[in-house]
């Protein structure tokens, strides 16, 4: 082993501890929280899994396989008997193994995750393969910057106009694509029973989520342990996470709604343990997180599963609309729902606030806030749009900002 190596294993060594202490101190945090029950334990050892993916498998006793968006239907994985691996990172530390070799305004969470693929290459490759639907250019771009540390790729090319019957037509065939990709992997059928059960489990699993942010709306369970569960999601087994989580709803239902001022909505880019610090600070500045719509967040689930045709062709059918159709991220032409969705939130729930988070060089959403910030000024609510990075130098500088916005509302 030469000096050059010598020093590129010191250093992966020197990261990896700061990556540890960052997360350590993060989880201990969460156990140090005045909202803190018993039932959050669970939810907080899963968030482990960010910083040892490759422990996912061993754990779930079954073939992991990664994927880099929640527009790759997680009921088509689990019909197959394989578990999706969510290649997302919030870790600052993580970055730094890959910074040289990367842009500089990078999307955070990308930079983040190639420096946890680079860490983790040292005990072979991560992942024999990687499902990427072509959701923002940084994920097209990920399979390049990682070139050679994930054996096979599939794309799934995702139309960029939802109303439209063409695009609803090519979408479908990215499924069909999709499932001919994980046959051919695995050397195995989907079978159309297999595929409802997977429905019918993730249905349920929606039901209960949505009967969290229930909780959440009546200021029951704060914001900011909702984001933390939202996180776990695909951490485990589905049927165990749906336990938990219904045992959380349990704990809580029947309550009494509990009064909450200066309530927001926070929306933008993804939020991801370890990094929660702007809802820690929209917290610290004495707002409640009463909604979010962040694809880390309430959106881990597209919607209900509709269908009229039980056959299998009819079940992909029902995903490839739930997935296309409900979606609203930000990168498609036509997503004037998305605006009338947020309009709908603020106004069943009195909230008056909108907390628009940006991560530097994620692009669809920065140039979204612009159009939302002055759709909804227009209806008179107030917005603030905070633009950060995976770093804590800058909490001073947002939570001033923060206090300074609580004072409109």
């Amino acid at each position: 082993m030469n000096k050059k190596e010598m020093r590129l294993i010191k250093k992966k060594e020197k990261v990896f501890q700061k990556a540890l202490d960052e997360y350590e101190t993060e989880l201990a945090e969460l156990k140090e929280r005045d909202d803190y029950v018993e039932e959050f334990d669970y939810f907080i050892r899963l968030l482990s899994f960010t910083l040892y993916p490759e422990k996912l498998g061993e754990a779930l006793n079954k073939p992991v396989i990664g994927t880099l968006c929640i527009q790759a239907p997680v009921e088509i994985f689990h019909a197959f008997g394989v578990h999706p691996l969510k290649l997302c990172s919030g870790s600052f530390a993580m970055q730094q193994i890959a910074a040289s070799s990367l842009p500089t305004l990078m999307c955070p969470m990308i930079k983040s995750c190639t420096g946890m693929l680079k860490l983790k290459q040292s005990s072979g490759n991560l992942l024999d393969t990687c499902i990427v639907p072509t959701t923002c250019d940084w994920i097209v771009k990920f399979p390049e910057m990682n070139a050679g540390m994930i054996k096979e790729i599939h794309f799934m090319e995702l139309p960029r106009i939802k109303e439209n019957e063409r695009s609803q037509e090519r979408w479908l065939e990215e499924m069909y694509g999709f499932k001919a990709y994980l046959e051919k992997h695995l050397d195995r059928k989907l079978k159309r029973k297999d595929l409802h059960a997977s429905m019918q489990k993730h249905m349920k699993a929606w039901r209960l989520f949505n009967e969290l942010i229930e909780l959440k709306r009546k200021n029951l369970v704060s914001g900011f342990w909702s984001m933390v569960i939202a996180n776990t999601f695909l951490f485990d087994d589905i049927d165990t996470w749906t336990r938990h989580v219904e045992i959380l709803v349990g704990k809580y239902s029947g309550m009494e709604a509990v009064s909450a001022e200066c309530k927001v909505l926070v929306a933008g880019s993804p939020i991801v343990f370890p990094n929660l610090k702007i809802i820690s600070l929209i917290e610290e500045a004495g707002m409640t997180v009463a909604a979010d719509d962040l694809c880390s967040g309430e959106r881990i689930f597209p919607g209900a599963v509709c269908y009229d045709d039980p056959s299998l062709h009819g079940l992909l059918k029902a995903l490839s609309q739930r997935y296309h159709k409900a979606c609203i991220c930000p990168v498609f032409a036509d997503n004037e729902y998305r605006v009338n969705k947020l309009v709908n939130i603020l106004q069943a729930h009195d909230i008056k606030g909108i907390v628009f988070h940006v991560l530097k060089g994620c692009h669809p959403y920065e140039i979204e806030g612009f159009t939302i910030e002055k759709k909804l000024k227009e209806l008179g609510y107030k917005f603030i749009k905070i633009e950060t990075d995976y770093v804590q130098e800058d909490k001073q500088n947002i939570l001033t900002r923060l206090e300074a916005f609580k004072e409109t509302l």
